[in-house]
């Protein structure tokens, strides 16, 4: 049977990003199904990797985009895409994981011209996530926008959502449907506990992951700021790059973006990693990836952002929730303290990822809930 495998930000296992969808590719295949992914690049190309078939059309996109460039961007991707599956023959299922929400629009389309059942990945609440942001401002858009967002639900087979209060959102709007929670994953072959710090260095706490409005990092260097004893390094790229180098403080170090490969090296020289939201309720459903990164390599968890996260890692004392500068600093000093404490939240940490969160066992959920 084939599945085509719709994400308009797939990535290799050697460019930096997500890489849940290559996994689940995998699984797929090794579960017998005739795999092919359909993405978007600046060029227009087809790949065959690791018995894949990606399709690439061209299509060009970066997070410094402003909002009106990105949805053009998404509408061309939504017209290439149906243009290319168009030509495919003998599709048995699509699998389509947003973001944005023009992918599940994508998948409806198909649906309605090849008669081809769709199941529906719900990665952010769009467009729950760009309303509560500001991004959309026009209340009879907001509208139509939870109207198509419902109808994509209505009409797929299958839902997977990435997180309990997603799963909560989706089911208020169509509580008949089959629904799976499945998390982000953790990749404990490429991330895996290490530390090459030296005696004399300092405490160091890594951010590593996109640098967007939606993250807000200036609340972490407001962090920094107040504390000269911690190294900070940011790791990654985005459209708040520039402004947050400007306004850091010396303890805080800027990095490109990495391979995973490269950040778990990173990594060995990190006590803790960050997780950095903006303060909007529906970013609190979100499955971070660079969480499930961090705990594979066995570092402690520090968010400043309520939700499921927050409750997952005080529940297996991976990590703690600071929400501002000064309970950072109450909840830091045991851990600077107390390095047999660090360790102990650093194992639980590693524990956390090899038992709950591993991709062997997800994908494998994810590959049987679609091949029901």
């Amino acid at each position: 049977m084939k599945i085509i495998y719709l994400h308009q930000y797939f990535k290799l296992p050697t460019e930096n990003g997500s890489h849940r969808s290559w996994y689940i590719a995998q699984f797929l295949q090794k579960k017998g199904w005739e795999v092919e992914i359909i993405t978007a690049s600046k060029k227009a190309r087809l790949l065959f990797s690791d018995n894949l078939k990606i399709h690439y059309v061209s299509v060009s996109y970066a997070q410094e985009m402003h909002f009106l460039r990105r949805t053009i961007a998404f509408l061309n991707f939504l017209i290439k895409a149906i243009h290319k599956i168009l030509k495919i023959p003998n599709i048995s299922l699509i699998y389509a994981t947003s973001t944005p929400l023009t992918i599940g629009l994508i998948a409806l389309i198909l649906k309605k011209i090849k008669k081809v059942p769709y199941v529906f990945e719900v990665r952010d609440l769009w467009p729950l996530v760009p309303i509560e942001m500001g991004y959309v401002k026009s209340k009879i858009f907001q509208r139509f926008l939870f109207w198509l967002e419902k109808k994509i639900y209505q009409n797929a087979e299958k839902i997977v959502v990435l997180s309990p209060p997603m799963e909560e959102y989706v089911r208020r709007i169509v509580p008949e449907k089959p629904i799976l929670c499945v998390p982000n994953m953790s990749d404990c072959e490429i991330f895996f506990p290490q530390n090459k710090k030296k005696e004399n260095e300092p405490f160091r706490i890594a951010y590593f992951g996109s640098m967007g409005k939606a993250n807000a990092l200036e609340r972490l260097l407001q962090v920094a700021e107040k504390h000269p004893e911690i190294e900070f390094w940011i790791i990654g790229e985005g459209s708040e790059k520039k402004k947050l180098q400007q306004i850091a403080s010396q303890k805080v170090y800027f990095f490109a973006g990495k391979p995973k490969h490269e950040l778990n090296e990173m990594l060995a020289y990190a006590d803790a990693f960050y997780v950095s939201f903006a303060e909007y309720p529906s970013l609190e459903t979100c499955s971070p990836n660079k969480f499930f990164d961090g705990i594979a390599a066995g570092k402690l968890c520090i968010t400043n952002t309520k939700g499921w996260v927050k409750d997952l890692i005080e529940k297996y004392e991976c990590g703690f929730y600071a929400d501002s500068p000064d309970e950072f600093k109450e909840k830091i000093q045991p851990f600077l303290q107390d390095k047999s404490l660090l360790q102990t939240y650093q194992n639980n940490a590693r524990h956390l990822a090899e038992k709950v969160f591993n991709k062997e066992i997800l994908c494998s959920k994810i590959v049987d809930f679609i091949s029901a």
